[in-house]
């Protein structure tokens, strides 16, 4: 009994947490996929298009600009993130008198996101003056 339990304990402990981990991550990944097929905005309505909502998306010319807009960002993004990373970590790897001032520096942006993704949901999903109004 004692050695089928010392066997057997961490996938005990571990299987509400894969089990979770499963259902909260890739079971809405499937789910968004799915309703990815559909003809909805926001707030979904379970017609299914197949991928109509695809070949209409791949058609247009403004897709074709937010593709070339996307990775001209997100290159010159990560060039410069890269960058500056590199430079503020070999700053703060010295003593020098302004660490407190670039630990910040450094620190903000993670703390910030976290406020920026709220309010950009916030704004997108607010029913009044939201971006489901656009469309």
């Amino acid at each position: 009994m004692f050695k089928w339990l010392e066997k057997n304990l961490p996938k005990i402990v571990l299987a509400p947490a894969v089990g979770l981990i499963s259902w909260f991550v890739y079971g809405f990944i499937l789910w968004t996929l799915y309703i990815s097929f559909t003809n909805s905005k926001i707030l979904p309505k379970y017609e299914l298009w197949g991928v109509g909502q695809y070949a209409k998306l791949w058609a247009s010319r403004k897709w074709l600009i937010a593709v070339d807009n996307l990775l001209i960002f997100t290159s010159l993004f990560l060039i410069i993130c890269i960058v500056i990373g590199i430079i503020l970590a070999i700053f703060l790897d010295q003593k020098i008198r302004a660490e407190g001032v670039l630990r910040t520096i450094y620190l903000y942006p993670m703390a910030l996101s976290f406020i920026v993704t709220g309010t950009a949901w916030k704004w997108i999903l607010n029913p009044t003056l939201g971006i489901q109004k656009l469309f």
